[in-house]
């Protein structure tokens, strides 16, 4: 399959798609009803006009000055103007870029915890990340109901570290996908119920930077890739498993063309069975592809780039909120379809936003094309590397 967005023979369309409100419970915020424009055909035929929305933001990176801004002013004012977008969604997904290990040091030494600060200590930033559990508390707020935990830094603090980050997801109440707790049964699927059934998720790292993962604690895209296809198979052969999200940590940082084994990858895991496979590390955007299967079209985010990050220049900067629709397809009642999954990706597109270096960080969303210079750079990136998609997000607030 070649990159990019390759459809022959398709009929544009103009499609509104009419969204829940945003219930927010963030300061005094208004409520906001959310509107998407999208001009392109759906990827696969729906037989019902039932949908199940997905949104997946990239790397939650949190460098020193984003982490200080985070503990002073709450991390929403790191990616308030994206809270709607999260929140319009029936699922959130982003990618928890470091541990969250209270009260561990960089050497996995076990200290008093100094609280949300950063310390340089416990709470840490590159090239060791560590968090305090208010992060999960503002993610959760913002509208995100599952996080990654697989990616090269889960293991920054050491197996304890990636025991403590699961105890504190748990105590957030937020669902996570990708490691494990030393001593548990290699189980790292979550699935989370839906109106269309239940959805499994599972994701996978290509590294941990060197740490040795002593205890198999965390899952490894290409070192487990046998274990990795054969829990996508078999969630594939249960018929109460509607669909499967693949999570990858993969690629080439700073690159912005998937290398030859992530593509083959990808293959191997819509052929497997997967309804979507959603990649992040690289820090900047690459190109979506499309993989036929004898299901449908299977869609491939290599990366969504940063979510937010104290990284600098416009490519790192700029983060793609990435944006499926789920629904029922006739062919998945009938015969062969049926034991891959019951739903299909119907509509898919993004939206554009760009991190504001200023004295407060924040995301600034790239509402229209004709957004502000500033982000209408990142929108023309990301256009430009994953072009036709983009959506035409419109909201009022009362």
């Amino acid at each position: 399959m070649g990159y990019g967005m390759r459809f022959l023979n398709l009929v544009l369309l103009v499609s509104f798609l009419s969204l829940p409100s945003c219930k927010r419970e963030i300061g005094n915020e208004p409520e906001c009803t959310l509107k998407y424009e999208s001009s392109r055909a759906p990827l696969n035929y729906c037989s019902t006009t039932q949908r199940l929305s997905l949104t997946f933001v990239g790397d939650v990176l949190l460098h020193k000055q984003l982490q200080q801004q985070g503990y002073k002013q709450g991390f929403v004012s790191l990616w308030k103007e994206a809270v709607p977008f999260l929140q319009e969604a029936d699922i959130a997904v982003a990618n928890l870029e470091g541990p969250v290990a209270v009260g561990i040091t960089r050497s996995g030494r076990q200290v008093d915890d100094p609280g949300p600060v950063f310390d340089d200590i416990v709470y840490t930033s590159y090239p060791m990340f560590n968090y305090h559990p208010s992060l999960l508390a503002d993610l959760k707020v913002s509208g995100v109901d599952l996080v990654s935990t697989a990616n090269n830094h889960s293991l920054d603090r050491f197996s304890i570290g990636a025991d403590k980050t699961i105890e504190a997801l748990k105590s957030a109440d937020l669902a996570y996908t990708g490691t494990i707790q030393k001593g548990s049964p290699r189980q790292f699927t979550t699935v989370l119920p839906t109106k269309l059934g239940p959805l499994a998720f599972i994701s996978c790292t290509f590294s941990t930077n060197g740490i040795i993962d002593k205890h198999n604690q965390v899952l490894m895209c290409y070192d487990d890739k046998s274990e990795l296809l054969n829990e996508v198979r078999k969630l594939g052969d249960d018929p109460k498993i509607a669909g499967i999200i693949v999570l990858a940590h993969w690629g080439v940082e700073y690159q912005y063309r998937p290398a030859a084994k992530e593509v083959a990858l990808s293959n191997e895991l819509a052929a497997a069975g997967a309804t979507a496979v959603v990649g992040t590390h690289s820090h900047v955007i690459q190109p979506w592809n499309m993989v036929k299967t004898n299901r449908g079209v299977v869609p491939v985010i290599h990366s969504t780039g940063n979510f937010v990050s104290g990284q600098p220049s416009l490519p790192r900067q700029t983060s793609m909120i990435a944006r499926l629709e789920l629904c029922q397809n006739d062919k998945t009642k009938l015969g062969a379809w049926s034991k891959h999954g019951q739903v299909v990706v119907g509509e898919a597109g993004w939206t554009a936003a760009r991190m504001q270096r200023t004295t407060t960080r924040t995301l600034k969303m790239a509402l229209s094309p004709a957004s502000s210079d500033y982000t209408k750079k990142s929108h023309d990136l990301i256009e430009n590397l994953v072009p036709g998609f983009a959506l035409k997000p419109k909201f009022s607030c009362r």
